[in-house]
């Protein structure tokens, strides 16, 4: 009876794998240091200590999009849906008739792209 209960799969939430944070170096900065610190940590999204950590650890810390970047990725994916719906218009109705929405998508990428 007992091997059958060490069989079952566990349920519920898996356990995390990642190490907890147990150690800390303390680090005295000046407010103006810690200004600028804190001031780069939210251009990234981040709290001071997470940026301190990433910059400790690796040297570097890897951006995340701006709003302006999410906005052309979005704006761009738009486009792609549309390009991909004018080419399955153009299998079924032929290419004929599908390219001037074609040349008309085409410029709208080059005016998105100028404006960046």
């Amino acid at each position: 009876m007992e091997n059958r209960k060490n069989r079952k799969p566990k349920r519920g939430r898996p356990v995390k794998e990642k190490e907890k944070l147990t150690t800390s170096i303390n680090l005295k900065l000046t407010g103006t240091d810690f200004n600028s610190v804190k001031e780069k940590a939210e251009k990234m999204g981040m709290k001071a200590t997470q940026y301190a950590r990433e910059m400790t650890l690796k040297g570097s810390i890897k951006s995340r999009f701006t709003l302006e970047e999410l906005d052309l990725i979005r704006r761009l994916a738009g486009m792609a849906n549309n390009l991909n719906q004018i080419a399955r218009q153009a299998n079924k109705a032929g290419f004929a008739r599908v390219g001037i929405d074609i040349i008309d998508i085409i410029s709208q990428i080059k005016k998105l792209l100028d404006d960046s």
